[in-house]
């Protein structure tokens, strides 16, 4: 069976850094080449924060491939909010 050339998920919330941190290294450790972190809202720095660590102390070659962010907007209470996502994909040689 081929592997699927879409890269791996790491949807990023409230937990401690080092568990998405340990979920990207596990998904590189398997076979994939990407890993897709995404985040929303207040999350948005502990993403960050994720691929810094990946980077600078765990895989120094790993290199981000792209940065996306966009928006969205939803009723809430009867109010208009947005939320801003990241989407970060980190991916090795």
């Amino acid at each position: 069976m081929a592997s699927s050339p879409r890269p791996r998920l790491v949807i990023v919330g409230k937990k401690p850094v080092f568990r998405y941190v340990t979920a990207s290294i596990t998904l590189l450790n398997r076979g994939s080449k990407e890993v897709e972190l995404v985040a929303r809202g207040r999350n948005i720095p502990l993403c960050v924060d994720t691929v810094e660590l990946l980077r600078k102390s765990f895989r120094r070659d790993l290199k981000v491939k792209d940065i996306s962010i966009w928006s969205e907007e939803f009723m809430a209470d009867g109010k208009p909010r947005r939320v801003s996502y990241i989407k970060i994909i980190v991916e090795q040689p």
